[in-house]
């Protein structure tokens, strides 16, 4: 793996940890508000947490670099960011945190700080946006390795051709 995929490896790491932060803090705050997109953004989360640590892993031993099992994992993990991205940013609408004037089915509402909760979500938003970003790049990276390669974990030898006798 080149030194462009570790550095998007260990952001993508930064942005799971903040989001996973702030979408446990969401979660261990509420009190009855709409949690199915809440939740949703944890198994995000918690996939996202997978790919990263297989993609680090990867990096590190070269024998656990199969480039479609990389496919895959990059590839769920850039669509299920998209999908909680957008979710997200519809759930939350565009609302000023300060004065929200939304109704007991809003996100944000549930908590006893609703001003709090809100900032987090927003924040995670955003952490998600720029996670699928940096996921995009890695499944680019990913395709272009297996398209390289051609799928499999080690090189395959010479063909018949270009065997001497």
């Amino acid at each position: 793996m080149d030194l462009w995929q570790l550095i998007l490896r260990a952001i993508q790491l930064l942005w799971v940890v903040l989001i996973t932060a702030l979408i446990g803090n969401v979660i261990a705050l509420n009190h009855d508000g709409p949690m199915a997109a809440i939740n949703f953004t944890m198994f995000v989360a918690v996939l996202s947490w997978l790919a990263v640590l297989y993609g680090l892993a990867a990096s590190f031993v070269t024998s656990l670099a199969i480039p479609i099992v990389m496919l895959a994992l990059d590839g769920a993990a850039a669509l299920f960011t998209l999908i909680d991205g957008i979710v997200l940013a519809a759930k939350l609408q565009a609302v000023n945190c300060s004065h929200p004037n939304k109704g007991p089915g809003w996100i944000g509402f549930g908590a006893a700080g609703v001003g709090k909760r809100c900032r987090e979500i927003q924040a995670s938003t955003a952490f998600v946006w720029f996670l699928f970003a940096t996921f995009a790049a890695t499944l680019a990276l990913a395709f272009l390795s297996f398209r390289r390669v051609g799928g499999s974990a080690r090189s395959h030898g010479p063909g018949m051709s270009q065997v001497r006798v």
